[in-house]
């Protein structure tokens, strides 16, 4: 049973405000004339960097089929993260879409899973509402910005989401939002290609140098784009932590300590860092992940998987589903009896 973490999704209603232009709790959606998809709050704004956010689950699900994807964790595209939003506004916009990514669930339960939504520039609502999404709307965690308006994930203003997510055992997926650094990442795509696993790095050393990991630790997060450059920058860390004293002022152990106790996706484009990321994390810390369906995706990811001749059968097994199955038994337990 192939399950894809890293699974983007717009809501109908997105769509709708898109496509008549109303303003959804301070936020106001329009299509550019090469088809893409903008949001905008206040003078910010961000596109979608995908076309096709309009296909059907139906078109969807075919899609999968053709990948070999039997489901998807489906989440919200970061390029609609808008923790700039009035609080009250940010609350509200995130229980919509958490109702609708719920809904498409429950409609097809057999394909898909979720992640929730929040409205982080509010960590007290966040975390009402991230219980709201796992207790009653059966999300299996959430996805959270690397970064929150320049906020790290060592402030002490998200405690609140971080406590709720280790006592729900909810999956706390990492995705970079907002990359900073675009003044000087704006050629190339840069600020895609070097910005977005620069973001997931410093999200790992915050959570690391921070001392977060010591105090939750039995929380479950996952970074996306197999961890940003933590695999292959950690003898760095280490190095930085036995000599300079701000680096290991809240930390307990070094950090390469704390790499087995994250969870990794597999979209990476490389078979070597694959390889390196199963020695560093662990095997049984790798899940699939596809970025669907923006172009920096994996377009084939079971079969890319399968090809990789370092990757032992069994380790593949646990990449493309068999970890997600054993973290969250209660969500797919009944789905890989009837695969």
């Amino acid at each position: 049973m192939n399950i894809d973490v890293h699974a983007h999704f717009v809501t109908p209603s997105i769509v709708r405000a898109t496509r008549s232009g109303e303003v959804l709790h301070g936020i106001s959606f329009e299509q550019s004339a090469n088809g893409l998809l903008s949001s905008r709050c206040g003078d910010s704004r961000a596109a979608l960097p995908w076309p096709d956010y309009t296909d059907t689950v139906e078109d969807r699900l075919g899609k999968m089929d053709a990948a070999g994807v039997d489901v998807q964790i489906l989440s919200l595209s970061p390029a609609l993260f808008w923790y700039q939003a009035d609080r009250t506004d940010a609350a509200a916009f995130a229980r919509m879409v958490n109702d609708e990514l719920a809904e498409v669930v429950r409609n097809y339960p057999s394909r898909f899973a979720s992640f929730a939504y929040l409205p982080l520039q509010d960590p007290v609502a966040s975390a009402a509402e991230l219980r709201r999404g796992v207790e009653e709307l059966g999300h299996v965690g959430a996805i959270v910005g690397t970064n929150i308006d320049n906020l790290d994930w060592d402030d002490s203003a998200l405690i609140p989401v971080l406590e709720t997510a280790e006592e729900l055992q909810a999956l706390l997926f990492m995705h970079p939002t907002r990359v900073r650094g675009s003044d000087f990442l704006g050629k190339y795509h840069l600020r895609n290609l070097i910005g977005n696993p620069l973001e997931t790095t410093t999200a790992f050393a915050s959570l690391v140098f921070g001392g977060v990991l010591d105090r939750f630790p039995d929380l479950r997060v996952c970074l996306a784009h197999g961890g940003g450059y933590a695999c292959l920058g950690i003898g760095r860390f280490d190095h930085g932590y036995g000599v300079r004293p701000e680096a290991s002022r809240h930390a307990v152990d070094p950090p390469s300590s704390y790499l087995r106790r994250i969870y990794v996706d597999s979209l990476v484009h490389n078979e070597h860092t694959l390889r390196l990321i199963v020695e560093r994390v662990g095997a049984d810390r790798v899940f699939l992940g596809t970025d669907y369906p923006a172009d920096m995706g994996q377009p084939d990811p079971v079969a890319w998987v399968r090809a990789c001749e370092t990757i032992s059968e069994e380790d593949k097994e646990a990449i493309l589903g068999g970890n997600l199955l054993r973290l969250l038994p209660d969500r797919f337990s009944q789905q890989a009896a009837g695969a």
